[in-house]
């Protein structure tokens, strides 16, 4: 019936509806539908600004072993593995602080959560890799070195799988070109959950 997909604003009599009337039901499936599209909105932007901060992290950062002020054209794949090693222990600081204290008392959740990411994000990056604003490309490094931190406009920066150079295996992936996007599809679910408590990224 046509009725189903109409939203609670739109349906009339809504006031006057009987508890267990049709047009009761009516309004709990366009309520129960609202609550999907805005929770789905909701995750795809928490898992744009998470993968965000990562990009970000990389254009703050690229530069920072340029001793001489020197503006680099491009990478090559060991120095981005190299600088990906840097970001994975970016937290380092805060896990020891909460490792210690996790000897006298219990952490609260988002501190628990905090060191779950931390332990998911170092295992994926050295079993599976993980994506990296592509700094082997010069057009890349270019793009990033102009990106203005929009999140709407972050697919100008492509990625790169890669893994750190301490990573058990020497293979293709360890630096591989994957589709160029970022993609928030629901698998991403507990990582958007972990980004929105504790404000760091998995993967």
């Amino acid at each position: 019936p046509n009725n189903k997909r109409k939203r609670v604003s739109k349906i009339k009599g809504k006031e006057k509806a009987h508890p267990y009337s049709r047009k009761a039901k009516q309004i709990s499936r366009a309520m129960h539908k609202e609550t999907q599209i805005s929770r789905a909105k909701t995750d795809r932007l928490n898992g744009a600004m998470a993968k965000g901060q990562k990009v970000v992290w990389f254009r703050d950062n690229m530069d920072s072993d340029q001793a001489d002020g020197s503006i680099k054209k491009a990478w090559t794949k060991d120095e981005l593995r190299e600088l990906l090693g840097v970001y994975l222990k970016r937290n380092d600081e805060e896990v020891a602080q909460l490792t210690e204290k996790k000897g006298t008392r219990t952490l609260i959740p988002r501190e628990a959560l905090f060191l779950q990411a931390v332990e998911v994000e170092a295992k994926e990056a050295r079993l599976a890799g993980i994506d990296v604003p592509d700094l082997t490309n010069g057009s890349v490094v270019k793009a990033l070195r102009a990106w203005d931190g929009d999140v709407n406009s972050i697919t100008t920066i492509k990625l790169i799988t890669c893994k750190p150079l301490d990573a058990p295996s020497a293979e293709e992936t360890d630096c591989s070109k994957n589709d160029g996007k970022l993609e928030l599809d629901g698998a991403m679910a507990e990582d958007q959950e972990i980004a929105k408590l504790t404000g760091m990224i998995v993967g």
